[in-house]
């Protein structure tokens, strides 16, 4: 079972080196402030997550995608609340949670477009 997850956990390991590095180590980028460039960042590395745990499952079921859901979005608030923590620089934010939870649901509902599709082609096939 750990095997089917290597890709989510090292996607998850990625976005942890991310969400804790040192304020002082993260580049500064003054043009992306224009276009809110982190929000987009936050939202796209949890939509992954959540893609890549659900894919890791064959053919999980309704609970099963749910707590998987769950589980990402209570991983990105985690992250924020680590973000709180003394000494690295960083401060939590309520938005960039919002951003994680908004792709967790994005990665959501990509998976069941992808598997509709899918599902939708098989049937095509067969007819």
């Amino acid at each position: 079972m750990l095997r089917a997850f290597r890709w989510a956990l090292l996607w998850a390991l990625l976005i942890l080196v991310l969400c804790l590095m040192p304020g002082t180590a993260l580049p500064t980028w003054h043009w992306a402030d224009l276009f809110s460039v982190d929000k987009l960042v936050h939202a796209f590395l949890f939509a992954v997550l959540t893609l890549l745990c659900i894919r890791a499952m064959d053919a999980p079921g309704p609970t099963t995608v749910l707590v998987i859901v769950l589980a990402c979005a209570a991983y990105g608030g985690g992250l924020e609340l680590m973000q709180m923590l003394p000494g690295l620089g960083r401060r939590g934010d309520w938005n960039d949670f919002a951003a994680n939870t908004i792709g967790v649901a994005s990665g959501w509902a990509g998976q069941r477009w992808w598997r509709s599709k899918r599902r939708r082609a098989r049937l095509g096939a067969d007819a």
